[in-house]
């Protein structure tokens, strides 16, 4: 019998979780990507698709420690929204 032992290298740096959220009035979208700029793109997609007044945020994550389905807030990327004219703003943090 053959077994495949799978070596994790120690200094391997932790995966970077990004989760994503727009909401409007009475619609949204969310979603998790390891990728922050696929992340960013995925808010300004979505504000430009909502109405006027909608908002959104980019958020640095990690899985919760205490095995829930569960993300823990690390800290904010940038948040975005749709002024009165349409336009969309973004707020780096």
């Amino acid at each position: 019998m053959t077994y495949y032992i799978q070596r994790v290298r120690p200094n391997r740096e932790p995966l970077r979780i990004y989760a994503w959220d727009v909401w409007g009035r009475d619609v949204g979208r969310a979603g998790v990507t390891d990728d922050r700029n696929r992340a960013i793109r995925h808010v300004h997609e979505a504000l430009r698709e909502l109405e006027s007044r909608a908002a959104g945020k980019v958020r640095h994550v990690a899985l919760a420690p205490d095995g829930t389905t569960a993300y823990v807030d690390l800290r904010t990327v940038g948040e975005a929204w749709r002024d009165a004219t349409g336009t969309i703003i973004w707020r780096a943090e």
